[in-house]
């Protein structure tokens, strides 16, 4: 999410204006460019509702900015190049940076709309999404507020302000030629399902991650290019040029992830929303059916959240910046048939907020608590509307430039609205750690289930034993089968079930239970590999390293194993599945952490001399395990029953 910064200028005149109109504000703060502004609202002075119009875009137009600068040039050209060329994400980020050692590269400066706007900018851009919004049929089915929002709007970001409307529609309308005759085209959900399929025939491409610091503007509709925020800015822009209303709606973070997330709504008839993005297949869907865990969902607007900013009634520098000017929207329960009304008690406080605080209700991210809602203490109790569960989440005070937590975190459960606070006591317990991220949403770790080792004295295994099914998703970084070694046998070999490119990190094979050097022989396998990676053919199962490994160059049919020359007994298979370093790794350092009064403490740091750690922690406390050495994927969990469970 692009940081908020504090406009202190501004701050000070909307305090000065106390008791004018938001259009009257505006205009005080527009300093010397008021004649500008003042220009357009003359030349709409005869047309009321092009009047109200501009008024609107006017009067918000204090709370937005934008940067200028040879950076803000610069990044334009990883998405271009993600656009015109095949090369890696990362290949194109790494020659970029090369390009920025300067010193003096990247500075910027900022500026400001209310005080740098052109009126005949505002009245192309006003006159041209009047003009589309009239003409096209499915105009008729959006109202005046909602072409305000979601199709007026000259900006999306913090982009430089550019023509982009008649450039845009020339290059995209014809997509909806086959449509616009049609009886349904009234509705613009319907036209805008047709255009996303149009779309998505395009290619757009996906990054996971966030290059640009600042918004690319409208070119990223000709690009169709970046991460979930830069291609749901594209959409956008394509959508209002076209008069369909559109935008983005977000979660600032993830319920279940480090991250945050963004995608492209279209409004209905009854003040619901459609979901829609070009990175997921099939066609819009209601809003309601979207199954994400969200905590809470937001809409961007253009229009300031007035209600939100007299709740918090307080000195901007005193309020976290994502809320500091609020454009956005609380649409939570359109999205969830499961909202709730949180309510804490003064009494589960760990850190009292001062008289009229501003409490924000946080989501995590690896050790930081995002602020995701706002709200104040009244009755001895903090309460907050509209949550959606299945969450981890905090309480914190914004002091100091940074957020406090003052609460113990709780879970939030979605369906039957109950919560539980994670333990902060004296009684410690014994846990026993694994891994520092949740294996179960990585593909290659779920490969291993209907994996089999199997055993034949038949080099082409027509006949062959069943040593060992995996049944179970491993869960550690070494895992120990125990088989019967009644039966010699030449051949040995992990086999690996439909769909899973036969994905194993490493096998050893030995004789006794007790063994702790496997067997050796000729390995043997399935040539070939994914992409012709031969880093990742059958010889990496066997080479004693956890971190390479065999992936087939089919779904199914790979297999990798052992030619012993003779037959040979064994008692003891030991794997590794597949992964991304997220197991406990010897010889790296970790920290273990969990949640008390005022943020993290630490448990102790340790370097690893196996493939586990054991800590003492307070009993039922939310815990976070740092790896010092290296890797970015870590993530909250607690120990259940002898067991990780990760939020």
């Amino acid at each position: 999410m692009k940081k908020i910064l504090s406009i202190i200028a501004l701050s000070i005149a909307i305090v000065a204006c106390g008791g004018k109109t938001n259009l009257e504000t505006a205009l005080i703060q527009a300093g010397g460019n008021r004649a500008e502004l003042e220009k357009v609202l003359n030349h709409y002075a005869e047309d009321s509702l092009k009047y109200k119009a501009a008024c609107f875009l006017v009067e918000n137009m204090p709370y937005h900015y934008y940067y200028t600068g040879e950076e803000v040039d610069y990044e334009k050209q990883f998405f271009k190049m993600l656009h015109e060329t095949t090369l890696s994400p990362e290949v194109i980020a790494d020659s970029l940076n090369r390009g920025k050692m300067n010193e003096q590269f990247g500075k910027t400066e900022l500026k400001y709309d209310i005080q740098e706007m052109d009126s005949a900018y505002l009245v192309r851009n006003i006159d041209w999404a009047f003009k589309v919004w009239h003409e096209q049929p499915w105009g008729k089915k959006v109202s005046f507020e909602n072409f305000c929002e979601y199709m007026l709007p000259y900006r999306v970001g913090d982009e430089c302000p550019v023509e982009w409307r008649e450039r845009l529609y020339d290059k995209y309308n014809s997509l909806l030629d086959s449509i616009r005759l049609k009886p349904e085209s009234v509705y613009p959900w319907i036209v805008a399902d047709v255009l996303l399929d149009s779309l998505k025939k395009r290619a757009p491409r996906f990054v996971s991650y966030s290059y640009a610091k600042h918004s690319a503007g409208p070119e990223i509709a000709d690009w169709l290019s970046g991460n979930c925020e830069d291609l749901a800015d594209a959409f956008t822009y394509i959508y209002r040029a076209l008069g369909i209303p559109s935008g983005c709606d977000e979660m600032l973070m993830r319920g279940d992830n480090n991250v945050p997330h963004y995608w492209n709504f279209v409004p209905d008839d009854h003040c619901d929303a459609f979901f829609c993005s070009l990175l997921y297949p099939g066609p819009l869907i209601q809003s309601h059916t979207y199954d994400a865990p969200r905590g809470k969902v937001y809409r961007r607007m253009f229009s300031v959240n007035r209600d939100m900013m007299k709740m918090m009634n307080q000195p901007p520098e005193k309020i976290h910046p994502t809320f500091r000017y609020p454009l956005m929207q609380d649409v939570t329960n359109i999205y969830s048939d499961c909202e709730q009304t949180i309510r804490i008690p003064e009494s589960r406080f760990l850190i009292r907020p001062e008289q009229d605080e501003v409490i924000y209700l946080c989501l995590p991210s690896r050790m930081e608590w995002v602020p995701v809602a706002v709200s104040k203490c009244k009755d001895g109790q903090v309460s907050f509307e509209n949550v959606d569960g299945n969450a981890v989440f905090c309480l914190s005070v914004y002091r100091d430039k940074k957020l406090l937590p003052i609460s113990v975190p709780f879970w939030v459960h979605k369906e039957l609205k109950y919560f539980r606070y994670f333990g902060n006591g004296e009684e410690m317990e014994q846990v026993i750690i694994f891994h520092k991220f949740n294996l179960f949403i990585e593909p290659f770790i779920d490969r291993m289930v209907g994996g089999v080792f199997e055993g034949s004295n038949d080099a082409g295994f027509r006949k062959k034993d069943t040593l060992y099914l995996i049944e179970e998703k491993p869960v550690r970084l070494y895992n120990v089968a125990y088989v019967d070694k009644s039966k010699g046998y030449c051949y040995l070999r992990y086999y690996g079930p439909a769909g899973s490119y036969c994905n194993i990190s490493e096998v050893g094979f030995y004789r006794e239970t007790g063994d702790t050097i496997p067997l050796k022989g000729q390995v043997i396998g399935t040539p070939g590999s994914f992409d012709g990676d031969k880093g990742h053919w059958y010889m990496s199962a066997f080479d004693g390293d956890p971190y390479t490994s065999f992936d087939y160059k089919q779904p199914g049919g790979g297999w990798a194993g052992i030619d012993f020359g003779k037959p040979v007994s064994v008692g003891k298979i030991v794997f590794t599945p597949r992964n991304r370093v997220n197991f406990i790794r010897k010889g790296d350092k970790y920290e273990l952490f969990y949640a008390g009064k005022g943020g993290w403490i630490s448990a102790g740091v340790t370097v690893a001399d196996s493939d586990s750690l054991v800590y003492n922690v307070p009993k039922g406390a939310l815990l976070y395990l740092k790896n010092h050495s290296g890797g970015v994927d870590e993530r909250i969990f607690e120990y259940v029953d002898g067991e990780q469970v990760f939020w």
